[in-house]
């Protein structure tokens, strides 16, 4: 077995962010930028719009390597800020944006190694910090070792880098490090350290390092203790710009210190409800600076509440400090303040949030406030609120992290391909998420048409915005006027009562409109027209036309196509005409180019199957230039459209898209000297209907629109640089065309039926669009039952959504509706887009040990919630649905559940059991509990009883009366059971530790018996059955695993004692593969109808990705050949090699990287060319490969 890893969607979390002016492009005045360290090695820019603060991705770069920590750094002189980036390659990296012209791709400007790879405890890159002024930067690890590299510029302004200098202390524990702004003095930097020398007296300092330029070293500079609980420092300006110092985040405190002053603290206000014994932790810190010398501190608490910190200076001194609450926000990983006062916010769970502060933030008059005066047990008390005073939302950045749990399949029953049900988030901030494979649609406006049309066209009017819809029906036409609203007019002189095959705006400022009985050009002064009638009893079965050319064919006349162009004189003059010998199915000439007075070519499919390039140049004129033959299983041509679709780098490769009346659609190029068409066209199945094709733009570029049981869009990737067709998350389109008014500058208009639709696309570089369904808890574990979804959720050390709702925690997002029947039900607006001014409030916090947990069903087609069941004094980790055979064909909820589950010494928990539940009319009834001796963790069914994972024993139980009967148990670990699956007569066991282990269940002695297990013990998060003998898993490391049984195995085992381990045959590992991220979820499944089946997997950072099988041999060797080429070329940011990032635990196994494979696009034109050369295709053929494939899974 060999696997090709497909990317579906990159990690959303983020590790880290900063903000500055990273591109060429800031300086025309563009809004601020972003920097997003994300899991698996991602670095993202994105920048925000100076009108409305909207975020856009401008580049995503792969650094393969695991990113640790970033910081801001721009060298003296210099206009633009670079990343310095921390990893566990062993080198620290330096990393600079390009402009538009470039992609705005990161480039490693400077990389140096300085030793060991990995993530240890004496490794450095889990901290780094620059000098404010841009001359040094530190790279400390956590235990030990710190090291500082001065940073220079050469004489053609480019960054250099020093040898490092080392600043080790050992026995010493560093938390945070920092550049502290001492103006142009020597560099020093700030490090919150623990000294574990003498473990009975260590105490928390902070830590003065100083750079000496002159002599070229480090020196201890100074030291002073802090707080114990200190966890986060910040600098403050210096200089001329303020006092300098730091300030320090710790519990119930803010610290400031600097060298030569007397600390200061100030105390942070307390919440309500929360215990008095525990404090409240300050995790984040950020400094704004402003003009004038002013500058401000923000800080966050592990609730989520923000405090504005400024200080009282007194010459240069800082005397005083001053606590403010701003807001409660969702707690944060990083948090950043552009110089336009928007907070960008990277959220811990749930999405990334850009706010406005607003202006109120200057004063914060009537804000609950401390001073450095307030005492310990004076500090004034808060209770946070559901709408924020003090900023409102912009704009979010969709989180799917932390994914714990995984559903795969169309559940709606009313769409194509099947959906992604992901388990998102934790406490208040939690979702189900519903991801349908597809960009998603704005849907503006749907209004009712007179009938069903047979063709939609819009035609633009003198500004390039469009003047009329014209929308045609069966022997009459319809013509709508653009302007404040769409009307029906009549006055166009457009002939209404007959059928529109053709239309458009001619160069000359006039319309022409074909029909079957004449061609009309109407006059630019809108008043007068002119009709051409075909001879004799001749009808126009086909019309094409741009802004000078239009081409018809007569219908029955074995392909006579007429061509007419716009002369001189503003006049529609036949040119010239062909007989084809076969009839036309459909026709299409390309938009005029910019600079050129028509387009070349003109492309006919006929009924025989052929598609031909007719040459328009006035020397030969519709002279067949090329011809390709569509295969008749793929059916006959009956759509054509020619793009010119514009590559980042200006390049123009002029595409034709062919649409067959089978529903596929093929691709290829069109040369633009000879009009030859390229020998390896890419076929994409689109749907069971006739393939329908029109022209859009969306984001600035020439796209696309392709229709049939599904709407598609094709377009030239920003990203890979490669055509891409994928779906579009709407219902069945039957025609479409692009349209552009005052308010919408890149839309759609389409009909269904007899609808017209108004649309626009939101992101057409997203694989997916999503819907999402607020929880109240963590959710756990989910199942399909009787059509709906059932979610247990459960949140330690939290209160019931009752008692929280009573103490003035509830959020306005999830307030309790009644029902009719006076059941409380969660509200389903969306918990992050509905106000600007909502938020989510995380607490309070119990004193003790306390579970709030829920059962919840949903609607999978509408997204709702259907019932929603409290738990009180218990918590649901696991949930099955289950299907006794006495129980006549009822299907059952069983849910796994524990009283008073503690972590403080240990797993231990006063009560745990398994209860079933009725489904009746949506609503849930509980039968009965039954008592078990440990926690279930997982659950299945297997022959018409429920199989148990119970502590480390899989226990199988039959329906009773007043609990549940255990037939029969046997022990698979010493640890507990994770995951259960069944198929057949076998029963497959994840575990915490032993990896996966086969259960065969003996009928006849009612007992359970070991066939196969794993001879390397894996930590199993998530297992998938791929069949009989074969098995998928993911470990709590990253790695995934392919595990084949032997086909002896139970013969072998069958009639001996279920602890003779020796005689147990062990697993074949099949494929070996590390994704970088804890695996969360495993299934497999096909994302698109009449698709290949792969397996899909989650990992906690929010990451989906496919293993798609590879099965013929020459895609193996293809593959794998082309992984081991790119990767010989391909440069590497940070100097890690791509196999070892890939095997970091154990070598890859039969597993091709798409991440490698995806760099195709990226790598220069000299070396595609000469890997594709060694692989003896071109590089269009390779390109065409890479998409075929792929084209099978999305």
């Amino acid at each position: 077995m060999d696997l090709y890893d497909v990317p579906l969607h990159p990690s959303s979390s983020v590790i880290q962010s900063e903000t500055g002016s990273y591109s060429r492009d800031m300086a025309k005045g563009l809004g601020p930028e972003l920097v997003l360290a994300r899991p698996g090695g991602l670095l993202d820019l994105y920048t925000s719009s100076p009108e409305t603060g909207a975020l856009k991705l401008l580049s995503s770069t792969r650094l393969f390597s695991n990113i640790r920590s970033i910081s801001n750094f721009r060298s003296q002189g210099s206009k633009r800020d670079q990343v310095v980036v921390g990893t566990d390659s062993g080198s620290v990296a330096v990393i600079a944006f390009g402009g538009k012209e470039e992609s705005y791709r990161a480039k490693t400007v400077q990389c140096e190694i300085f030793g060991k790879t990995g993530v240890r405890r004496p490794v450095p890159g889990q901290y780094v910090a620059s000098d404010p002024k841009g001359r040094a930067i530190m790279i400390s690890a956590i235990e030990k070792q710190k090291l500082v590299y001065v940073m220079n510029r050469d004489s053609n302004n480019n960054t250099t880098i020093s040898s490092p200098l080392s600043a080790h202390k050992s026995s010493t524990i560093t938390f945070d490090c920092v550049g502290v702004d001492v103006g142009f003095d020597n560099p020093v930097f700030a490090a919150l350290e623990l000294s574990y020398e003498n473990p009975s007296s260590a105490t928390k300092n902070i830590t003065y390092y100083e750079l000496d330029l002159g002599l070229n070293h480090v020196t201890r500079r100074w030291t002073e203790e802090v707080t114990r609980k200190a966890c986060c420092v910040r600098s403050l300006p210096g200089g001329s710009d303020g006092p300098s110092g730091v300030i320090i985040g710790g519990e119930d405190v803010i610290e400031y210190h600097n060298e030569g002053q007397s600390p200061i603290s100030v105390p942070i206000p307390r919440r309500e409800h929360h215990p008095s014994n525990k404090p409240t932790l300050v995790t984040k810190l950020t400094v704004h600076k402003q003009k004038k010398n002013k500058y401000f501190a923000l800080a966050q608490t592990e609730l989520g509440d923000v405090f504005k910190i400024t200080t009282t200076v007194e010459s240069d001194k800082v005397v005083g400090l001053r606590c403010q609450l701003i807001d409660t926000v969702p707690v944060g990983v990083s948090m950043n303040v552009t110089k336009m006062g928007l907070m960008f916010l990277a959220a811990e769970v749930g999405d990334h949030t850009l706010y406005q502060l607003e202006q109120s933030i200057i004063s914060l008059d009537g804000a609950v406030e401390t001073t450095n005066a307030t005492k310990l047990n004076e500090v004034p008390s808060f209770t946070p609120e559901n709408l924020m005073k003090n900023m409102r939302i912009v704009d979010t950045i969709s989180n799917v992290g932390a994914t714990t749990g995984l559903m795969v399949g169309e559940f709606t029953n009313n769409e194509s391909s099947p959906q992604i049900y992901a388990l998102c988030g934790s406490g208040p901030r939690s979702t189900a998420r519903v991801l349908r494979h597809g960009a998603a649609i704005n849907q503006l406006a749907v209004t009712d048409l007179p009938g069903t049309p047979s063709r939609l066209f819009t035609v633009k009017g003198n500004e390039g915005e469009d003047k009329y819809i014209v929308v045609s029906f069966v022997g009459s036409t319809l013509v709508l006027s653009v302007g404040e609203s769409v009307e029906e007019v009549s006055d166009s002189q457009f002939a209404l009562d007959a059928e529109t095959i053709g239309c458009g705006r001619l160069s000359d400022g006039g319309y022409v409109q074909v029909t079957p009985s004449f061609i009309r050009h109407i006059k630019s002064d809108g008043k007068t027209y002119k009709d051409w009638q075909p001879p004799g009893l001749m009808k126009i079965s086909h019309a094409c036309c741009n802004e000078t050319q239009v081409v018809i064919v007569y219908d029955g006349q074995a392909g006579k196509v007429i061509y007419f162009e716009l002369d001189e004189s503003m006049n529609l003059n036949e040119k010239a005409e062909k007989s084809l010998g076969s009839e036309v199915t459909c026709l299409d000439v390309g938009v005029v180019p910019k600079g050129r007075n028509r387009s070349l070519w003109c492309v006919v499919g006929t009924f025989e199957n052929d598609v031909k390039v007719l040459s328009l140049s006035p020397h030969d004129l519709l002279t067949a230039r090329s011809t390709s033959n569509i295969p008749e299983k793929n059916g006959r041509p009956s759509s054509l459209c020619i793009v010119d679709m514009i590559g980042d780098k200006g390049s123009v490769e002029t595409t034709l898209s062919i649409g067959t009346d089978s529903g596929v659609m093929q691709q290829t190029t069109i040369d633009g000297q000879s009009g030859g068409m390229g020998g390896n066209p890419t076929r994409r199945f689109l749907g069971a209907g006739k393939a329908e094709i029109g022209r859009v733009a969306v984001d600035g570029k020439s796209c696309c629109i392709m229709l049939s049981s599904r709407p598609w869009l094709s377009y030239l990737s920003a990203q890979t640089g490669g055509l891409v067709t994928s779906p579009l998350s709407y219902t069945s389109l039957d025609h479409a065309c692009g349209f552009t008014s005052d308010i919408i500058s890149e839309g759609i208009i389409a009909t269904s039926g007899n609808q017209l639709h108004i649309l626009t696309i939101e992101n057409i570089e997203s694989n997916f669009n999503e819907t999402k369904v607020p929880l109240r808890y963590t959710p756990r574990q989910t199942c399909l039952i009787n059509g709906s979804l059932a979610i247990v959720e459960a949140d330690a050390r939290d209160y019931s959504e009752a008692a929280k709702v009573k103490m003035g925690y509830g959020s306005v997002m999830s307030v309790a509706k009644k029902a009719g029947d006076g059941m409380e039900i969660d509200s389903d607006e969306d918990e992050e887009g509905g106000s600007e001014k909502a938020t989510v409030v995380r607490g309070p916090v119990p004193e003790n040990t306390s579970w709030g947990s829920c059962i919840r069903l949903i609607d999978p087609s509408k997204c709702t919630t259907l019932d929603v069941l409290e738990l009180e004094d218990y918590a649901a980790l696991s949930c099955c649905a289950i299907q006794f055979s006495s129980r006549g064909g009822e299907v059952l909820l069983a849910v796994g559940i524990v009283k008073e589950l503690s972590f403080d010494k240990g797993a231990q928990a006063k009560e745990y059991g398994i209860s079933l539940y009725r489904v009746v009319n949506s609503r849930l009834t509980l039968l009965h509990t039954t008592k078990v001796n440990a926690p279930v963790l997982s659950m299945t069914q297997f022959n018409s009883k429920l199989l148990v994972g119970c502590g480390g024993l899989v226990r199988l139980y039959d329906m009773g009366k007043k609990q549940l009967l255990r037939k029969c148990e046997a022990r698979a670990t010493t640890s507990n059971v994770k995951t259960l699956a069944a198929a057949g007569d076998r029963i497959y066991v994840g575990t915490l530790g032993e990896s996966i282990k086969i259960m065969k269940f003996d009928a006849t002695r009612q007992q359970l018996n070991l066939v196969c297990q794993d001879a390397v013990p894996r930590n199993i998060t998530a297992m998938c059955v791929l069949d009989i003998n074969t098995v998928a898993a993911g470990d709590r490391f990253g790695n995934v695993v392919v595990l084949r049984s032997p086909d002896n195995s139970v013969e072998e085992t069958m009639g001996g004692s279920f602890w003779s381990k020796a005689k147990v045959p062990l697993f074949e590992m099949l494929c070996h593969y590390h994704t970088g991220e804890i695996v969360t979820g495993l299934k497999r499944a096909s994302l698109i109808s009449q698709g290949q089946e792969a397996i899909i997997y989650t990992s906690i950072t929010g990451k989906i990705g496919a293993l798609m099988p590879l099965k013929t041999k020459d895609d193996v060797e293809f593959f794998t050949g082309l992984q081991d080429k790119i990767r010989n070329v391909a440069p590497r940011p940070v100097l890690r090699d791509f196999a070892k990032f890939r095997g970091l635990y154990a070598p890859v196994k039969k597993v091709v990287d798409g991440d490698v494979i995806g760099l195709w696009g990226s790598l220069k034109s000299e070396a595609r060319e000469k890997i594709a050369g060694e692989m003896e295709r071109t590089v269009g053929e390779v390109g065409k490969k890479i998409e075929s494939v792929t084209a099978h899974l999305m």
